[in-house]
């Protein structure tokens, strides 16, 4: 007797010889024989005679292979893969399901270019409102380096409203023979390419732009140095030179910075030392200020003391 499963049995095999030569195989459903139970199968019967469901060893062998494809995933670190192919599909279903952002909706957008904000969030025809992370898009929009701060606020079923706070440009920053656009704490905000912005004042050096908001501060205490004004060089990171519109350089000290600026401001505004034929403005002793000629007016200084001395020789021996 031969089983086929399900409790099919072969209980005869007629051979060839019977019903006109053709081989006759019958199969009943017949009871199986019975076989020894362990004592430990004898006692689970005697407790209920409890049976596994129907189709428990599907299950079964499907919660083995997710466990097994789980156990795999993370032992071969594919975590972050099997992630992001669960977020792709949840994107893609619940922006079919209604909920795709259709409308995006920028203000405070002045200098940054709109193309950088949708580029920085990834946004496609299939991209979900629902699953949409408004902190992921704040973070992105703050890597674009004209926006100081962003809100991200998500209207359902499919608008975005993005709310921009940019960085204003305070001054331009030359180091090593490139100038940039700074904001008031010294950030560069974008290389300087347009001419609207060469009037502001200029900061050169390493160091200078860290700098730059509490100097030109301390200058525009000051109007009539303001307006002189063009550029500062820092100077190893350690003191400043001024540039003014004429030429003239300032050569300011480490410390005391505002101190020595408000009394060039008073001497200039009494005497109009600013509009001399001056080179230079030494300001670093503290109890001096040393001024530095042009070649010309030395010259002319020169030739005036000479003169001088002719007079009083001429008047000595008179």
């Amino acid at each position: 007797m031969q089983s086929l499963g399900g409790g099919l049995r072969r209980i005869s095999d007629g051979g060839a010889g019977s019903q006109g030569g053709r081989r006759t195989i019958v199969y009943a459903n017949l009871p199986r024989r019975r076989r020894w139970i362990s004592p430990l199968g004898r006692l689970a019967a005697r407790l209920g005679g409890w049976r596994p469901p129907a189709r428990s060893g599907v299950w079964g062998a499907a919660a083995f292979l997710l466990a097994t494809g789980v156990y795999g995933t993370v032992l071969g670190d594919h975590v972050s893969a099997v992630r992001h192919g669960v977020f792709v599909a949840v994107d893609y279903l619940t922006a079919r399901s209604g909920f795709a952002i259709s409308s995006v909706v920028i203000t405070g957008q002045k200098e940054v270019n709109e193309r950088d904000v949708l580029r920085a969030l990834e946004i496609g025809e299939s991209t979900s409102l629902l699953v949409f992370d408004p902190h992921w898009a704040r973070r992105r929009l703050g890597e674009i380096t004209w926006i100081k701060d962003a809100s991200v606020q998500k209207l359902f079923p499919g608008t975005l409203v993005i709310d921009l706070a940019e960085r204003e440009p305070f001054a331009l920053w030359q180091i090593g023979g490139i100038v940039s656009l700074i904001d008031r704490e010294g950030k560069v905000i974008a290389p300087l390419t347009e001419e609207r912005f060469a009037g502001l004042p200029l900061v050169v050096g390493y160091g200078a732009n860290r700098q730059a908001e509490a100097l030109i501060d301390m200058v525009n205490r000051h109007p009539g140095l303001a307006a002189r004004f063009r550029a500062a060089v820092r100077v190893a990171d350690r003191r400043w030179n001024l540039l003014l519109d004429n030429g003239i350089e300032i050569r300011l000290p480490e410390t005391g910075v505002e101190e020595a600026l408000a009394g060039l401001a008073d001497i200039d505004r009494q005497q109009g030392l600013l509009a001399r034929d001056i080179i230079a403005v030494d300001l670093r002793l503290a109890d001096r200020l040393v001024v530095r000629l042009s070649e010309q007016a030395a010259m002319q200084r020169k030739a005036a003391l000479k003169s001088k001395d002719v007079q009083k020789r001429r008047e000595s021996n008179t």
